[in-house]
């Protein structure tokens, strides 16, 4: 998409020491930020990004790198959002974010949805997983299991399915919740080789990951030893 490798390269020069680093390091997910290169919408801005200021970008890299950039996406990490009264990020205390009437994720204008980190589609592996949502994804890899994300069961397109034939097995990791649960289920009944994981109620591959440390998404699946 015109502007997304510009606005990438702009937004992650501004992620190291900003609430985007404090954020994802929090969510156990910060080692993976030399790998996907989030960035941060600090106080250099592209003219007509000023909505997202503050926000968490999520570059959506194509398997060539930072010059191959399809699309990048937004996460509100304001504080009022992701904080509660005494400066503890919500997730830490199971509670849920509290983002009022906006959206937690934007993207941009005229944008389709996509799967995203598809240099996992091109690792050689038996399996690969399906992940709601980036920062799931990330943690699933973080484990050592090949992972693409998709923005939930209603941003699945037909031609995803392609991309899935030939693998032995696709786990398939809604989140813990029901939209998650509809995610599985949909994409089970598409896909022959699907295999539906349940996650246990209010989690996700990231929050299983910072709660009970390395190697549990394996353990998950069943793929220990």
């Amino acid at each position: 998409m015109p502007g997304s490798v510009e606005s990438a390269k702009l937004y992650q020069e501004q992620y190291r020491g900003s609430p985007a680093e404090e954020y994802l390091t929090a969510r156990g997910l910060g080692e993976g930020a030399e790998k996907w290169l989030p960035g941060y919408v600090g106080d250099s801005v592209e003219v007509g990004h000023e909505k997202y200021r503050s926000h968490l970008v999520i570059p959506y890299l194509r398997p060539a790198g930072i010059k191959f950039i399809s699309t990048v996406r937004f996460r509100c990490i304001r504080d009022e959002c992701v904080k509660d009264h005494d400066g503890v990020y919500h997730f830490l205390k199971g509670q849920k974010e509290q983002h009022g009437t906006h959206s937690k994720y934007m993207s941009l204008p005229a944008d389709t949805p996509r799967l995203y980190n598809t240099s996992a589609l091109i690792t050689p592996s038996p399996y690969v997983a399906i992940a709601e949502g980036e920062f799931s994804a990330w943690a699933v890899e973080l484990d050592g299991v090949p992972a693409v994300a998709v923005q939930g069961v209603s941003a699945w397109k037909d031609h995803f399915d392609r991309a899935f034939a030939g693998y032995e097995k696709v786990f398939i990791l809604g989140d813990g919740d029901e939209a998650g649960n509809k995610m599985t289920e949909k994409l089970a009944s598409r896909l022959p080789n699907g295999v539906p994981v349940e996650l246990p109620a209010g989690s996700d591959p990231d929050s299983l990951r910072r709660e009970q440390g390395d190697g549990v998404i394996r353990r998950l699946l069943g793929l220990e030893g």
